[in-house]
């Protein structure tokens, strides 16, 4: 069997976490000779450790592009659009370095999902605690696809609109956010929060859009069926629901299930403020989270 399933992740300085993730998919995957990975440097070549830091013995390409000094959804979006044209196999999954795969088997679930099926996408929405962004689609987070399908669509990644639109989607966002106050702590901690914010977000619809989101529209306007992860509250994992570690997952970082079982966890150490929790930067506690789960599992 050849290649079946190429797998793009951005990197601008990501080597250690890329490394540690294609290990980890291979180590997942039922078939990993199926599996072929392209790494888009958005240093373009700056990164000299690039190179020597991913395992050699894997089918890899490293494809240099110039993201720096550009907006990190802008540059993250110009390096997705160059991975899904050099894609070369039947399927696609678009992923961010700093996941870890908890599912055995994920590569020959996902192709199983999609036998006798037609205009599918399957992955990782965004969490109901990002405000103002798409959450019956998956993001670029995990994003797998038939490639020809997504191709066809001649779209974009790029994820942002004209200045007026922004300018209009900028007021709405504070609204729906209810300035600083929706923070994941707080809406993690307050179901009537979480009602007052959900209601405004149906009301003003995506004031977040963020990569991907044209390719999104796309597939809705087409009638895509989406296989969707879903990423809990931790609340709604305290134990004796969940295991004291998932909580923890759940509460700092994104963990994601599929069929009541954990499938994946996304560290999303950015500085945004309304996501960002006491820990949510903290590498060492995500991994060590991940150990536990997985020990767990096994």
């Amino acid at each position: 069997m050849g290649k079946m399933i190429t797998i793009i992740s951005t990197s601008y300085r990501s080597g250690e976490h890329l490394s540690r993730l294609f290990n980890n998919l291979i180590d997942k995957a039922q078939n990993k000779d199926i599996l072929q990975f392209l790494v888009i440097d958005n240093t373009n070549g700056d990164d000299k450790r690039l190179h020597d830091i991913l395992t050699k013995d894997m089918e890899l390409e490293i494809i240099e592009n110039e993201g720096r000094n550009l907006q990190r959804s802008i540059s993250h979006a110009k390096a997705l659009d160059i991975g899904l044209k050099r894609s070369n196999t039947e399927f696609t999954l678009i992923i961010d370095p700093d996941v870890h795969i908890f599912k055995d088997g994920w590569d020959r679930m996902c192709l199983d999902l999609y036998k006798n099926k037609e205009k599918l996408v399957i992955g990782a929405p965004y969490p109901d605690w990002k405000l103002g962004k798409v959450h019956n689609y998956p993001s670029v987070v995990f994003f797998f696809f038939h490639t020809r399908q997504i191709r066809d669509l001649n779209r974009t990644f790029y994820p942002f609109p004209s200045l007026m639109i922004n300018l209009k989607n900028s007021f709405f966002r504070k609204i729906t956010r209810l300035g600083f106050i929706a923070s994941k702590t707080r809406l993690d901690k307050s179901p009537l929060l979480r009602i007052i914010t959900n209601s405004l977000e149906r009301n003003f619809g995506i004031t977040s859009p963020d990569t991907g989101k044209d390719i999104i529209e796309a597939i809705g306007e087409r009638s895509f069926k989406s296989i969707n992860f879903e990423a809990f509250y931790g609340n709604a994992l305290k134990p004796p629901k969940a295991s004291s570690f998932q909580y923890d997952m759940a509460k700092d970082f994104e963990l994601y299930f599929y069929n009541n079982e954990p499938f994946m966890t996304h560290m999303y150490g950015s500085g945004v403020f309304h996501w960002k929790t006491s820990q949510s930067s903290n590498k060492k506690y995500w991994l060590d989270l991940i150990n536990d789960i997985e020990s767990d599992i096994r």
